[in-house]
């Protein structure tokens, strides 16, 4: 079925109403609508709730290059940056590419060894290769950045407009529950200046400047790496508020909302149903191409994101446990300290990215199961339904890496099951490295 024949066909159920969408403040099903995200008022000032609520996150991306500064024309509508502000962001990168060249030099460095020397008792390869890891990720963000300016100004206009066209038809003004971006930020921030203050207190000898350079440049590295994982996680939660929200309004033509009516209920009640479906089909087809451009923007950043945790967790997991046997369960309070605050902070971005693409992709399939509950009498109402139920159990949703695989709810379990694996693996060739090592002691000896 083409898009085209819908709107032809629901154009001429739509002419058959006596109600205008303008003139519909509520859903019929209010009740339907019950929830924190559907509250807010009609009278509320004109700012822009999506922009309220992760308005801090946005200003350290625009600040950094890692988002254009837009300028925002209304309360629903953003437009391009200035050429002053564009300036800015390319000025902004050539300085990152140009630390990230002078870093890569400093990790051949003597300088640049005491990063990865000082809190290691394990292979330094390791430590050398998660920096470059580091480097390449936070590089690889700043290119698709600057790659999808005009995606991200796309995607953020498209859901202003969808916000405004709820407000317009349903009197709802959608809020997001963004304010986890901001506990987030505090979280990173706090890492990253412990693992600064514990990697400077535990170094040797006099510190260069190159060096103090090296350790903030890095910090800030991962920082704004994260702060972009995050980013990605709040656009999904705005989309996932407004799946909710023509999930609930569909929901309200469903069997079990409509049990005890009259015949004559019921009737007056489906009246609305071919115009709230025309909505419905509408907003959930606009939703799903939102959802399939932040997974275009972000789904390169996220797997080399992905690596580079991966590696982080397994190595700092193994260098706990190398700790632990080499000094007979005894262990430094530097090492512990330094390896938890990186096990914090990459699990919280794990687990976070995780259950944001797994709430969102459940969202948007769910609706095939609500499609299927919707009361529908009448052949015609039963037409609507069968199309509209055809065109979604047809689309299959998911957020991948890159297509390489689909990441939801189940992610952060395959992570930490491959972490495990990989550490019993590494275990036993360091077991079967120290006792090589005893039996040419005893041969020696």
């Amino acid at each position: 079925m083409s898009p085209n024949s819908w709107v032809i066909e629901m154009a001429a159920h739509k002419s058959r109403l006596q109600v205008q969408p303008q003139q519909r403040i509520l859903s019929p099903h209010p009740h339907a609508l019950g929830n924190d995200a559907f509250v807010r008022s009609p009278d509320a000032p004109a700012g822009n709730p999506v922009f309220e609520d992760i308005g801090t996150i946005l200003s350290v991306l625009k600040a950094s290059g890692l988002l254009p500064i837009y300028e925002q024309v209304s309360s629903f509508e953003v437009g391009p940056p200035t050429r002053t502000n564009e300036f800015y962001s390319f000025f902004v990168r050539g300085v990152v590419h140009a630390l990230t060249i002078f870093n890569i030099y400093s990790l051949m460095t003597p300088n640049g060894a005491k990063l990865f020397i000082s809190l290691r008792e394990t292979d330094n390869v390791n430590q050398w290769i998660e920096l470059l890891l580091c480097i390449l990720t936070y590089t690889l963000t700043v290119f698709v950045c600057a790659r999808n300016t005009k995606c991200i100004i796309q995607i953020m206009n498209e859901i202003l407009k969808l916000d405004q066209e709820v407000l317009r038809q349903f009197g709802v003004a959608l809020s997001n529950n963004c304010n986890f971006s901001i506990k987030f930020l505090l979280l990173i921030a706090a890492c990253q200046a412990y693992i600064i203050f514990i990697r400077i207190h535990v170094l040797d000898g006099v510190i260069t400047p190159t060096t103090y350079i090296l350790i903030g440049f890095y910090a800030i590295q991962n920082g704004l790496t994260a702060t972009y994982i995050v980013f990605a996680s709040a656009l999904l939660r705005i989309v996932c508020i407004r799946f909710q929200f023509v999930n609930r309004l569909l929901n309200g033509y469903s069997y079990s909302q409509l049990l005890g009516k009259s015949r004559r209920q019921l009737q007056s009640h489906m009246e609305s149903f071919p115009e709230d479906s025309l909505f419905i089909y509408r907003t959930h087809n606009r939703l799903l191409r939102i959802y399939k451009s932040i997974n275009e923007c972000c789904s390169l950043i996220i797997v080399c994101f992905l690596g580079y945790s991966f590696y982080t967790v397994t190595t700092n997991w193994y260098n706990l446990f190398v700790q632990i046997t080499n000094n007979k369960g005894v262990i430094s309070s530097h090492i512990m300290q330094w390896c938890l605050a990186w096990l914090c902070l990459h699990t919280s971005l794990l687990t976070l990215l995780s259950r944001s693409c797994g709430a969102t992709t459940n969202e948007a399939n769910i609706t095939s199961q609500i499609l299927a509950r919707v009361y529908g009498k009448s052949k015609e109402f039963q037409n609507i339904i069968d199309k509209f139920l055809t065109k979604s159990i047809k689309q299959e949703v998911q957020f991948t890496a890159y297509g390489f695989f689909a990441i939801d709810n189940s992610t952060l379990f395959k992570i930490f099951s491959a972490v495990t694996t990989y550490l019993v693996i590494l275990i036993q060739f360091k077991q079967l490295e120290d006792s090589k090592l005893e039996e040419q002691l005893q041969d020696t000896s």
